[in-house]
């Protein structure tokens, strides 16, 4: 006698769908986008940019006051670390309220 061909579960399993992969927001991108709300945020970044232009022109008046080369590349170089990590600061915040708007 023969059986009759069994299913291989496999074949008839039923797929899960696919769900999609939702990122959460960590508790500190949640906290860095409430205060990229706040007005204590738009007075806090002013004051950095403000900052970063004063460090800039600490460059220019170096360059005026004629200190060396040697001088200037190296308040240059302080002055576009400060700079970078200043923008780091900034664009941490920006980029918590971004993630957190482009999820609603």
């Amino acid at each position: 006698m023969r059986s009759a061909i069994k299913p291989d579960k496999i074949f008839f399993e039923k797929q899960k769908p696919k769900q999609k992969d939702e990122e959460v927001l960590t508790e500190e991108e949640r906290t860095l986008a409430t205060l990229s709300d706040t007005s204590g945020w738009v007075t806090l970044k002013e004051y950095i940019e403000n900052l970063v232009l004063n460090l800039e022109a600490t460059n220019s008046s170096a360059i005026e006051s004629g200190l060396s080369f040697e001088e200037i590349g190296k308040n240059t170089v302080i002055i576009n670390l400060v700079k970078g990590i200043v923008s780091q600061i900034i664009n941490k915040v920006e980029d918590a309220k971004e993630y957190r708007d482009s999820k609603k």
